[in-house]
């Protein structure tokens, strides 16, 4: 395991010919917003840093942590993405405030997914019919990922990076129930948080193999001191999660860090990886996502489901 330390000099050391454009969606706390923070201070403030989210008054005070450079450029796009017609008018915007910045760059370098929710809910269908915890741990986020694959593709074209990352949990042990995709049947909360994770890594191995120029990241941040543990907990749990949360968790600067290491390691430049909580490739026998006509499926259900 790399040390905290190391990881650390090895951000600090990122350079780039280019002022990189980044968007975060879910940035505004937790794991996002230490990774955003991660980038930002690699970058020592010369980026263009877009984040999505729900809460200005947060993203504000995170830009405000963020170091100052003459190009620095920090923005934030207000959408609940719990809405796949709501991540097609962010994605909108995400790309009209990239033009606007730099009316020459067609191009997204950098995109980062930590939205979630920590419930206890069973299944709570969106207006749209798709359970809260699953549309933003799988489906708003390769909807963002499809909206956006253009400009990734055009980074990778001119030879800039070209990253995508979803911060979840790679290598789920089960295998995806194509009786139920989307669990409209058969939602417990684990198998939806087993199930999440699966699709995940399938729709890592599925789009590395169409899009081998760019880099598609499935990374687990670990035990993490985040207020989102216990935010969505009935009152009665929230005394004994949240101190529970705290014991033996990294900090969010510290996750920030391993977590920002996939965005600037070259070895993860292009391809399909799969990220433990210190930036480590994982096992591939705890990867199941070889069964092709599994994926098809996968695919074919997540497009009917995300077309609004």
């Amino acid at each position: 395991m790399p040390s905290l330390s190391t990881i650390r000099a090895s951000n600090a050391a990122f350079r780039s010919a280019y002022r990189p454009t980044a968007l975060f969606v879910g940035g505004t706390s937790g794991c996002g917003q230490g990774t955003a923070q991660a980038f930002a201070r690699a970058t020592q403030g010369r980026a263009h840093i877009l984040i999505c989210g729900r809460n200005r008054q947060a993203a504000e005070r995170i830009f405000e942590s963020f170091p100052k450079h003459p190009e620095s450029k920090y923005e934030f796009v207000e959408y609940d993405v719990t809405l796949m017609k709501n991540v097609s008018k962010a994605a909108e915007e995400v790309k009209h405030k990239i033009g606007e910045a730099d009316s020459q760059k067609t191009t997204l370098n950098y995109l980062v997914l930590s939205q979630g929710i920590l419930t206890m809910n069973g299944f709570d269908p969106t207006s749209e019919g798709i359970d809260k915890k699953m549309a933003l741990h799988f489906y708003s986020r390769w909807k963002f990922v499809d909206e956006l694959l253009p400009l990734l593709e055009q980074a990778s074209s001119d030879g800039e990076e070209a990253r995508m990352m979803s911060i979840l949990d790679p290598g789920a042990s089960g295998e995806i129930d194509t009786a139920d995709f989307g669990l409209k049947k058969t939602f417990t909360l684990s198998k939806a948080a087993e199930q999440a994770r699966l699709y995940n890594d399938n729709f890592v191995a599925e789009y590395s193999s169409r899009h081998p120029g760019i880099s598609f990241i499935h990374n687990y941040p670990g035990w993490v001191n985040t207020d989102g543990i216990s935010r969505n907990m009935p009152w009665y749990l929230k005394p004994v999660v949240g101190p529970l949360s705290r014991l033996g968790a990294r900090s969010l600067e510290d996750c920030g860090e391993y977590m920002a290491s996939g965005l600037f390691n070259p070895a993860y430049r292009a391809g399909g990886f799969y990220l433990n909580q210190n930036g480590e490739p994982i096992a591939k026998n705890k990867l199941n996502v070889d069964d092709l006509e599994v994926r098809k499926r996968l695919v074919e259900h997540y497009t009917k489901e995300v077309a609004f």
